[in-house]
């Protein structure tokens, strides 16, 4: 995906904020960075109440509520790298939604441009 310098709606934002958020979850399971480094990065209450407010996709808040309640688990080793698997598979999932909207509309452009030539 190209980043737009404008998004044309929330679609190009969400999808680029699910894309962030599935780095910071498999980051977590490499043990790349810290629970409290991806707490400053999306991972935070406020950030779900935020993008609520934003009029955000639900599954993209429920995936930061959800992420929220990692540092909980973070003592129960187990617990912690099966909700961090959920994640990363719950933020594959809903990135497949976004770019295969995406392909319907590049596959789109491309028959309409075949016709008019």
């Amino acid at each position: 995906m190209i980043i737009p310098k404008e998004f044309e709606g929330l679609q190009d934002l969400e999808a680029m904020l699910l894309t962030s958020m599935l780095g910071t979850f498999e980051a977590l399971k490499e043990d790349l960075i810290s629970i409290q480094q991806a707490e400053s990065y999306w991972l935070s209450d406020f950030t779900a109440e935020l993008f609520e407010e934003m009029k955000l996709s639900r599954e993209i808040v429920a995936l930061i509520q959800e992420g929220v309640q990692l540092k909980e688990l973070q003592q129960f080793t187990s617990l912690y790298y099966e909700k961090l698997d959920s994640l990363i598979s719950s933020s594959k999932q809903l990135i497949a939604r976004y770019y295969t909207e995406y392909d319907d509309v590049d596959r789109n452009e491309i028959e309409i441009k075949s016709a008019l030539n």
